[in-house]
């Protein structure tokens, strides 16, 4: 199969509590997906193990990418075969730009993606996504609002141009005319990809009028 298929996946905390039971779902590139549920649901430790945060362990099941097992791959290897996850909560970064980190990403990937290129594009991207003031010299998400972290996590994300983009709740922080921004910018994307949202917003959620829609509930899909 060409795609992502997360195939019985069963996760649990480093601490043994069992939190992902059985959870099978497909993702293809063109397409737009949403995932739905109640907070504890699921929703975050299922994007969170996919892409192997350490504070999770897949204890069964498998992930596959165009057929081929990446479920024990490390982190930045699934990144560089095109999976990317914008986080709920991002991660301030003191001493390192937001163009540095970037930099050093992009140096990284196997499609050879030209950093200038990008650095030149930036700026009319943030003015797209309503991030007033964008700078590239900030340290990266340091001193940032709620919604800057947000729009800073969707900047990376066009600079990728992932297979595969999975955003946990990219509209939280977000006013009503930066949630429009967005949401018109996600849904006009220009370059191939499968986009995965979590969202507890039905504005968003109506704007990106999903392909298919997943709903989670007590760590199962329902």
């Amino acid at each position: 199969m060409r795609g992502l298929k997360i195939v019985d996946l069963s996760v649990a905390a480093n601490n043994g509590q069992k939190i992902l039971h059985e959870v099978s779902m497909e993702f293809e590139v063109g397409k737009k997906y949403a995932i739905l549920g109640s907070n504890g649901s699921g929703k975050s430790t299922l994007m969170s193990a996919l892409m192997g945060h350490p504070h999770y362990r897949i204890t069964g099941g498998r992930i596959l990418l165009d057929g081929r097992d990446i479920t024990n791959l490390s982190t930045d290897e699934k990144s560089r075969l095109g999976l990317f996850m914008g986080f709920q909560y991002p991660m301030e970064i003191e001493g390192v730009s937001f163009s540095s980190f970037l930099r050093s990403v992009l140096a990284n990937r196997p499609e050879k993606i030209n950093f200038y290129d990008v650095l030149k594009d930036l700026p009319d991207w943030a003015n797209e996504l309503g991030f007033k003031n964008f700078n590239s010299t900030r340290d990266l998400n340091v001193g940032f609002s709620g919604g800057e972290k947000k729009r800073s996590e969707i900047l990376q994300m066009l600079a990728l141009k992932p297979r595969f983009a999975f955003l946990d709740e990219p509209d939280s922080g977000l006013d009503v005319d930066g949630l429009t921004a967005l949401t018109k910018k996600l849904t006009n994307l220009d370059f191939p990809t499968a986009l995965v949202v979590i969202t507890h917003h039905e504005k968003m959620l109506a704007a990106l009028n999903p392909d298919i829609i997943y709903k989670m509930k007590n760590g199962r899909v329902c």
